[in-house]
């Protein structure tokens, strides 16, 4: 399937899937089902310094086409990470590590022990800071330090996360200019569901991040609304994606990567059919999967 392939920032991908950080964990599952040679790219679960062990349950609850989640990036920590998994995750696929933390002190100590480990590395902007209660996405200031601090610590290409629940554009305007190489468009939308009988919200945190199909079409208008603004910047789009009719969309709008999340977890066994999907309909159309990124704002396919 040699019209999947993409170059993105000097890496290439042998087709645009890579699967998001989260659902998939660290792969030790994910890899039952799945081959790596599958798949164009692996993210990992998101690492901190130090050990999490993330929101107490109840943390997941499905809703309408999409679901809620309030894992709170439980993860072992740098340590256990650096010395336990990163050794062990596969070869066969280009591997992006997601590392988040609270201070760029935080970002700059992660990115150099896990930067040997991955073809690029994912700061997550869009987890929650918890002295201000918020993301970390909306301190302009602190996102540029932290990306810059990353910057100067590693040629490998940077993707920024950002939050669907912020300015998407002001974010990545403030990420290129800090140094980043990739936006990925986007963590999720914050959402929260009740139970009629007991008057109760289903999550013990009360709010949690939506994913899933219902999650898709805002996050499309998202990726065209970023690379509208900044037509030669790398996208990844993130959200709903179930089939590869959705893949196509995402590349339509402007993304050249698209991430994997919630299917990853709940169909993994249907990611292999994804890529052959989205091949078949490139030899249809007799084109390559780079000739259709961002074809949207180019007056669409002929």
């Amino acid at each position: 399937m040699d019209n999947l392939k993409i170059t993105v920032k000097g890496v290439e991908f042998r087709n645009p899937i890579i699967i998001a950080s989260g659902p998939a964990g660290f792969g030790e599952e994910f890899f039952k089902y799945v081959l790596p040679s599958e798949i164009g790219g692996f993210t990992t679960k998101t690492v901190t310094l130090l050990p999490k062990e993330g929101n107490k349950p109840p943390r997941i609850v499905y809703v309408k086409n999409g679901l809620l989640n309030s894992i709170g990036l439980q993860n072992p920590g740098i340590d256990v990470f650096e010395s336990k998994i990163a050794p062990k995750l596969p070869d066969n696929t280009k591997k992006i590590i997601s590392i988040a933390g609270e201070s760029p002190d935080d970002f700059s100590n992660l990115t150099q022990r896990i930067e040997r480990f991955c073809d690029m590395l994912e700061i997550n902007l869009s987890c929650p800071n918890v002295h201000a209660n918020s993301v970390i996405a909306a301190d302009s200031k602190l996102s540029r330090d932290i990306i810059f601090a990353c910057r100067k610590l590693t040629n490998k290409p940077i993707i920024v996360k950002i939050s669907p629940d912020l300015n998407v554009v002001e974010q990545s305007r403030v990420a290129v200019e800090s140094g980043a190489d990739i936006i990925n468009v986007a963590n999720s939308l914050q959402g929260a569901k009740f139970n009629v009988e007991t008057g109760q919200p289903f999550l013990r945190k009360v709010n949690g991040g939506l994913s899933g199909p219902a999650f898709m079409p805002i996050i499309l208008w998202k990726v065209y609304q970023v690379k509208e603004a900044f037509p030669d910047l790398p996208i990844i789009g993130l959200g709903g994606v179930t089939c590869p009719k959705d893949i196509i969309e995402y590349a339509i709008a402007g993304a050249s990567l698209i991430g994997i999340g919630a299917e990853a977890m709940i169909n993994p066994k249907g990611i292999s059919a994804l890529a052959k999907g989205v091949s078949g309909f490139l030899k249809r159309k007799n084109l390559n999967f780079e000739e259709i990124v961002g074809i949207a704002h180019k007056g669409g396919l002929k």
